[in-house]
């Protein structure tokens, strides 16, 4: 056995940012058939971000395959990895065409893009149908977990639920945004709830706006990701969006598309912003999706050791 140095490109993107120093930041690392799952989970916890790997697809008509890794372990999907990814690719001159066809661990998904007016790439990242779970925690034990009054919760807006759109979440309605602000979590019972639930995080949210162009500020506390707080989350996002439908909070659940505004990482100091889309038919929702922008931050290359066979 031999020790042989691989030098991979990585382009860093900052995704759903709000400002000029908002968003998720996400590494593209390209060339990663190469790498193993330990590789590509050690290469993400040196970049303590969630990371993108790109691989070379396996399906005919899929026009590449991503792979998504977090410190601490592999997810089946990440969003705001795709719409950084899917900024680089197009803009970038890897993909010429506005929808491309992405495999991840979950299946075949699509990302639109088209050009915004401030001559930036929207990508429009679709997801699956949403599920609502009928076991969930109680308020008490979500109170405990956030470090609030159980009186904080406002089930009048709709109940402590998980929903899943590829990844499960689990929503919380809160009275107002100076609690979301102001919360507190006990991490490691957050966690043991989250086992127990089969949920993969929190997302507690506040309404911000009820007119026509509804808004929501939101946080998210994921699973021993190997950070205790996301800024901008495209999968609870998403799924947010659809609890909002389906619990008719800012309109009958009439057909058509709904959409969203989703504002997250203002704690942080990361300010973003999410559109989360759910369409009904019938009194179905039949599809989500996520739009968002991405900026192009930096290339650069890693240099790791890897084990090959004499």
């Amino acid at each position: 056995m031999n020790m042989k140095k691989i030098i991979l490109p990585v382009t860093h993107t900052r995704v759903f940012s709000a400002s000029l120093y908002g968003g998720n930041p996400c590494p593209v690392v390209f060339n990663a058939d190469q790498l193993t799952s330990q590789e590509m989970c050690t290469i993400a916890a040196q970049f303590m971000q969630e990371t993108v790997f790109v691989c070379s697809p396996q399906n005919d008509g899929s026009d590449v395959r991503l792979r998504y890794f977090v410190p601490n372990h592999e997810m089946e999907m990440c969003v705001h990895a795709t719409v950084g990814c899917t900024t680089v690719l197009i803009q970038k001159g890897f993909l010429n065409k506005t929808t491309v066809q992405i495999e991840t661990p979950l299946g075949i998904i699509s990302a639109n893009s088209e050009t915004s007016s401030d001559n930036l790439l929207n990508i429009i990242v679709e997801q699956f149908p949403p599920r609502f779970s009928q076991d969930n925690p109680s308020i008490s034990q979500v109170a405990k977990a956030l470090g609030i009054n159980v009186s904080d919760i406002d089930i009048t807006v709709g109940p402590v639920q998980s929903v899943s759109t590829s990844r499960a979440k689990l929503m919380v309605p809160l009275k107002d945004s100076e609690v979301l602000n102001s919360l507190n979590p006990d991490f490691e019972y957050l966690w043991e709830i989250c086992d127990q639930y089969e949920t993969t995080g929190f997302y507690p949210f506040s309404i911000e706006h009820r007119e026509e162009s509804p808004i929501v500020s939101a946080r998210q506390f994921p699973k021993r990701a190997g950070y205790n707080e996301d800024s901008a989350t495209g999968v609870a996002a998403c799924a947010l969006g659809s609890y909002l439908v389906e619990h008719h909070v800012f309109k009958e659940k009439e057909s058509g598309w709904h959409k969203v505004q989703i504002n997250q990482g203002f704690s942080m100091k990361k300010p973003s912003v999410i559109y989360a889309e759910s369409f009904v038919q019938g009194s179905e929702i039949i599809k989500t999706q996520i739009m968002g922008q991405a900026v192009i931050e930096s290339d650069k290359t890693i240099m790791i050791d890897k084990t090959v066979q004499n």
